[in-house]
């Protein structure tokens, strides 16, 4: 592989698992050199549904991903909001005197303030909320700032150690020298929204296949985070209950749904050589009961956050659990009694809902690899 600019991301959702070779082709964009998808038993509230199928999966996609761009040294690896553990913490720093606070002042702060350090957890993102001076005000990034003391408060993302190993060893006993991981769903909001219009405050959630994470945030700060195990596959199951088809027909069926269809006549499909008939009324019923309760716990989650979010916050909703639903926003706009929209990524190719994980992955690995190269350079010429 390229040295300069390629990276390899692995993005695991909750139905399938994607291996991406990117290469960075100028500062604010990237090319998909090879892209690779293969379908495993997902996850549920922090666990593999198939523990031991997990690796192989990945490294079938590995393989696949070598065999046209080679084998990489660092692999990226996107871990799911479903494994990701939140913590904020309060200090303040104080020096004898007006002092310009430097990148290893903020690593030190880091460290020494890392709440999973010495647990079963390890930290994989460090996210400031916010920053204040002796003046008392407020500083989105300190360094080169002077003052005598710094307050900060301090969000870590966290993953349990043993899910992390299992992934890193599997990884690198393939010749890779290095994994490093990346919380999926925050590089998503990262990537969706400019740092301007984060800085307002924004209501996300990532409504996937069947797992549902909704993020609040401010600046390139993660503030909260829930997820709970409901996804756009509730609609496939209760479809193939209700009218007693295999799922894989159900499936099928989703896209063709349009709830502002009124509840007369039938949607018909042919699938494997047989015709499946639904009627209209019944089937928009099932829909719009996943989708209720899909919006009963947003709401729930949004309402145990901390910090307050105000009614009249837009939610943006990405992942492709109800992309593929027309008017499936307006009715958890409803629903949810506050305004939905729908986002995506803006790179060719690439702008779908289903993708937004992938494409934040890409960028956050391009951005860190720059950062990972500017670090040796600054410690080789000690600047």
């Amino acid at each position: 592989m390229s040295l300069s600019s390629d990276v390899v991301v692995i993005d695991i959702g909750s139905r399938s698992i994607c291996a991406y070779a990117a290469e960075r082709i100028s500062e604010d964009a990237f090319s998909v050199r090879s892209y690779c998808e293969t379908e495993y038993d997902g996850y549920t509230e922090g666990r593999w549904n198939r523990a031991d199928a997990l690796l192989p999966s990945i490294c079938k996609l590995l393989d696949k991903t070598e065999r046209t761009v080679g084998q990489s040294k660092t692999v990226y690896v996107g871990i799911p909001a479903d494994f990701c553990i939140v913590r904020s913490i309060y200090d303040k720093i104080s020096f004898p005197k007006a002092k310009r606070i430097t990148r290893g002042d903020l690593e030190e702060i880091y460290e020494t303030n890392d709440p999973f350090s010495g647990s079963d957890a390890e930290t994989i993102a460090v996210s400031p909320i916010l920053f204040l001076d002796d003046k008392g005000e407020r500083l989105s990034d300190p360094i080169g700032h002077a003052t005598t003391f710094l307050k900060m408060r301090i969000t870590f993302i966290g993953v349990k150690k043993e899910i992390l190993d299992e992934l890193r060893d599997g990884i690198t006993a393939r010749g890779v020298k290095k994994v490093a991981f990346i919380p999926s769903e925050f590089a998503a909001a990262r990537e969706l929204f400019s740092k301007e219009e984060r800085e307002g405050g924004i209501l996300l959630a990532d409504i996937g296949y069947t797992a549902t994470s909704i993020l609040h945030l401010s600046g390139d700060a993660l503030l909260e985070m829930r997820t709970f195990a409901l996804g756009g596959s509730m609609i496939h199951v209760g479809l193939a209950n209700r009218f007693d088809m295999p799922y894989r027909v159900a499936s099928a069926f989703v896209p063709r749904i349009n709830l502002g269809y009124k509840d007369e006549g039938d949607y018909s499909m042919k699938y494997d050589a047989s015709t499946y008939v639904c009627p209209v009324g019944e089937a928009n019923a099932v829909t719009k009961e996943c989708i209720d309760c899909i919006a009963l716990y947003l709401r729930r989650a949004i309402e145990s956050f901390k910090y307050e979010v105000p009614l009249g916050a837009t939610l943006y909703v990405t992942g492709g659990g109800l992309c593929d639903i027309r008017l499936a926003r307006e009715y958890l706009a409803k629903a949810l009694g506050r305004r939905v929209e729908f986002v995506q990524p803006t790179t060719p190719s690439f702008a779908k809902p289903y993708f937004s994980t992938a494409v934040g992955l890409i960028r956050e690995a391009i951005a860190m690899q720059r950062k990972e190269r500017f670090g040796f350079l600054r410690r080789l010429f000690n600047i």
